[in-house]
């Protein structure tokens, strides 16, 4: 929806904190015209932040953005769109077993959008994330740790 009026207004763009106050008014209409979807948010990001070393931080198009460490795992906008990067084979799995849909602005990306309706998506959105935060965390333990430098 931000990306629809940036095209239309580019200027917009250079407004600075418009895309978290966009989507904070969008988790308001959300929550008094979809209480449910809100519900189905809250679940999610109960969820993740209860998973060894996640964070959250506003995502800069607005939202609330999973961290493990300093790499994303999703972030979920105010009216209920969750984008996960994954790598393009995950992506394509995710995408062709209808568990999600390409990207909603970058479709030919390696991201995955999943459009939360109610409190049945959170077991799939869960699933989702979880598999992105496994492949995240088997990276870092691939990673030779650095040495401190003294």
């Amino acid at each position: 929806m931000l990306a629809w009026l940036f095209r239309r207004f580019p200027l917009l763009r250079l407004v600075p904190g418009l895309p978290p106050l966009f989507d904070a008014l969008l988790m308001g209409v959300t929550a008094l015209r979809r209480p449910e979807r809100l519900r189905a948010m809250h679940r999610i990001e109960r969820a993740v932040l209860s998973w060894p070393g996640v964070t959250t931080k506003v995502h800069r198009f607005g939202g609330t953005e999973f961290n493990l460490g300093r790499r994303e795992i999703g972030h979920l906008h105010g009216h209920g769109l969750l984008d996960i990067p994954f790598t393009r084979t995950l992506r394509d799995e995710a995408v062709q077993s209808g568990w999600a849909l390409p990207h909603h602005i970058f479709p030919q990306s390696a991201w995955v959008s999943i459009y939360l309706r109610s409190e049945q998506d959170v077991p799939n959105a869960v699933d989702l994330l979880r598999r992105n935060y496994e492949r995240r965390r088997a990276q870092d333990a691939e990673r030779p740790q650095r040495a401190d430098v003294l």
